[in-house]
């Protein structure tokens, strides 16, 4: 019997989401484990061997390839990350194909978690029928990844569209390195340690938000600040890649129109006029199951023995 599914696995700082994605993108068995990131080194393998064995169990002897988004640039070669991310503390220049090969005995893919949502918002999502598009999260820290033509672009070494370490005169240290970096002021985790900072008692960003809405001046402002960096940083994006669309995602992205607004301001302010000529800037549309959907088009392409994700 043909496999129906392949295994889609989004690993992050805090969560890993898997479930079991059809060649056709509908995705089934979802699911949500701590990634066990502040660990160790070996934390993580744990939580996707964890994972893996489950979803095996669900669909035994019928699933095609594995594929897996991870934070940091992931080389398209070696399918190592490169170098480190803050993301995951524990590992640096870590073989995460290799470490995945151990898991599964079949075709495995690798990306970057920001490209593969990317790739599902361009196929199915916000982004369908683009010629170009970026898709934007916005959650603990900011990614980006870009789809060109169907085809995730990802550079020389997997770093393509990492817009939330430009350095755009960021007030506040980023563990990046980069001086002035723009995430620690436009990320939802940056939010919430802002306004901390700013002695407001907050367990996320939506409540961030809830409080801005209810008329806490310090929140409306943060938010103002996050939305005007933010927006900086993708008409960055939009003048050298002239998109079609930018999707916003990411846990952040919930908050709706409360974001959308300003961030679609912003973007207007620092972009080209000639650039923002028919541009759409559009809520995900497939939620957290984004990176999901997207590493299990990624798994399917590593079946059909193709080495382009898209």
């Amino acid at each position: 019997m043909e496999p129906r599914f392949a295994i889609g696995l989004d690993l992050g700082g805090t969560n890993l989401k898997g479930g079991l994605v059809t060649a056709a993108g509908e995705l089934s068995s979802f699911s949500l484990r701590p990634s066990r990131a502040e660990e160790s080194a070996a934390g993580p393998v744990a939580a996707l061997s964890e994972a893996v064995a489950a979803l095996l169990e669900a669909v035994p002897g019928r699933v095609a390839a594995l594929g897996l988004g991870c934070p940091g640039a992931i080389d398209p070669a070696s399918g190592a990350l490169v170098g480190r991310t803050a993301h995951l503390p524990h590992w640096d220049s870590f073989p995460v194909r290799e470490a995945l090969a151990s898991l599964f005995a079949g075709p495995v893919a690798v990306d970057n978690d920001a490209n593969l949502a990317a790739l599902a918002e361009h196929r199915l999502g916000a982004a369908r029928g683009a010629r170009l598009s970026l898709t934007v999260t916005v959650g603990t820290g900011i990614g980006c990844g870009v789809v060109d033509g169907g085809r995730v672009v990802r550079g020389a070494r997997g770093g393509v569209g990492e817009i939330g370490h430009l350095p755009l005169d960021g007030r506040v240290p980023c563990g990046c390195g980069v001086p002035g970096c723009v995430e620690p002021e436009c990320s939802g985790g940056g939010l919430v340690a802002r306004a901390r900072e700013a002695g407001l008692d907050v367990r996320d960003a939506e409540q961030v938000f809830a409080l801005a809405a209810a008329g806490e001046r310090r929140a409306a402002s943060l938010i103002g600040r996050l939305a005007d960096r933010l927006g900086a940083s993708i008409a960055i994006a939009v003048q050298i890649l002239n998109p079609d669309v930018v999707v916003i995602g990411g846990g952040v992205s919930r908050a709706g129109e409360a974001l959308l607004a300003p961030l679609r301001e912003s973007v207007a302010r620092y972009a080209l006029a000639s650039h923002l000529r028919g541009l759409r800037i559009e809520p995900a549309a497939l939620g957290e199951a984004a990176g999901v959907i997207g590493a299990g088009l990624a798994a399917w392409s590593a079946a059909s023995g193709c080495d382009e994700i898209g």
